[in-house]
């Protein structure tokens, strides 16, 4: 198994949002994962979050609608 393809597995759940400024209106891909996201946290590994990024560009540009922002964000149980 790749490295990207375990990153996508820390992969909880996603969601559109949308962000509206006047008339304009942008598409957030939100991703929720279990990674920790800070270099001060335990068990942070900069490889593996950089993997998830991969997984996440990938997820945005098979999407059918134009994706303009994308968070992730950590998972909130």
């Amino acid at each position: 198994m790749t490295r990207a393809r375990d990153a996508g597995d820390h992969i909880v759940r996603s969601w559109h949002e949308w962000e509206i400024d006047g008339l304009a209106r942008k598409v957030i891909l939100v991703v929720e994962t279990d990674l920790a996201l800070q270099p001060d946290e335990n068990g942070y590994d900069a490889v593996t979050l950089d993997a998830l990024r991969s997984v996440v560009i990938d997820l945005s540009r098979a999407s059918p609608g134009a994706i303009d922002r994308i968070r992730i964000v950590p998972v909130r149980y």
